[in-house]
């Protein structure tokens, strides 16, 4: 999983309510929608900061919010405030990687700005639209369950992950060449990254929940929905963290192996060596243009004895002599 990075793509707004998943066209259109009084979910995806704010503009936002929930790249986080809530979080789209969201929850609407793949939140959006009308009668509840969607685009990445992990390890069974293992890294190298950060933002949300119950406005079922979202939080940081630790392992194991397998190569070499060390002397020894060897040595006889059993027999010794010691 990794970082979204994309560049900004065209604005897309939607408004999502009891009555459906609408695309809305200008901003003034979100205005007439809160006159209604009906509590809302506008999503902001993509376009540059001034297009934003025409729509910024008709939640009637302080200029402190206007400002924070422009600002992308920010450390994942999440508070409770007496106006709403607040949070830095993220999604995963279809191809696993990871995009920041900024959510700000009132007790009239909840607002998330964030630039990746409009349909990422698809299924979320038809699921929140159908518990649009007893989110409106529940504060913070719809920011609650807002954040359970958004989390669980994350542990449906995971189990993408899974599956990638059991792919890279049978090929590495099945293939002992180095660009599986350095593709596991690059894998690897990417999810401790979001750990990290995810680690981060785990400690963060238990921060904001303690004693949420007193916070002014909030019901008893927002708060229990809160706090079971602040227990998924922890137990996607713990999956995060184990499959960290399962690639980490699956890197040690297939290094180790590639370890074994090529100290296996060395001691054959060095076998075969051992056996054709005596050859290589004599062939060397005699290959020696020498007067003396070229007058004595010049027989069928010399050929036979020099040429043919004293090697064969330097062979069989090397053999028994490598098997005693259990080398061969």
């Amino acid at each position: 999983m990794a970082t979204s990075n994309q560049p900004l793509l065209p604005l897309t707004a939607l408004i999502v309510d009891s009555d459906g998943v609408q695309r809305v066209a200008v901003a003034a259109d979100v205005r007439q929608r809160i006159a209604t009084g009906k509590f809302m979910w506008l999503d902001l995806v993509g376009g540059d900061e001034a297009a934003r704010l025409e729509f910024l503009k008709e939640l009637e936002l302080e200029s402190e919010d206007i400002a924070w929930v422009q600002r992308f790249g920010q450390t994942g986080r999440m508070t409770l405030r007496r106006r709403g809530l607040r949070a830095v979080t993220w999604l995963a789209e279809a191809t696993g990687t990871l995009v920041e969201v900024h959510v700000l929850g009132s007790a009239r609407w909840i607002l998330t700005m964030w630039n990746g793949d409009v349909a990422a939140l698809d299924l979320a959006r038809h699921r929140f639209a159908e518990s649009g009308s007893e989110l409106e009668k529940i504060p913070y509840l719809g920011a609650a369950i807002l954040l359970q969607f958004l989390l669980a685009t994350l542990d449906e990445a995971i189990t993408a992950m899974d599956a990638s992990l059991y792919e890279v390890e049978e090929q590495m069974e099945k293939d002992s060449e180095l660009p599986a293992l350095v593709e596991l890294r690059k894998r690897l190298s990417g999810r401790q990254s979001t750990w990290a950060r995810f680690g981060r933002y785990r400690s963060s949300v238990q921060l904001a929940i303690v004693g949420v119950e007193a916070v002014p406005g909030i019901d008893a079922r927002a708060a229990a929905e809160l706090n079971d979202y602040a227990d998924q939080v922890e137990d996607v940081e713990r999956r995060f963290h184990e499959r960290t630790e399962w690639g980490s392992d699956a890197i040690h194991n297939y290094s180790a192996a590639l370890a074994r397998r090529q100290g296996q190569q060395i001691s054959r070499l060095t076998v075969v060596a051992s056996i054709f060390l005596p050859l290589t002397f004599i062939t060397g020894f005699f290959g020696m243009n020498f007067y003396w060897m070229i007058n004595l040595v010049g027989s069928a006889a010399a050929f036979v004895v020099l040429g043919i059993v004293f090697p064969a027999i330097s062979v069989a010794l090397s053999v028994v002599w490598l098997k005693r010691r259990r080398l061969l």
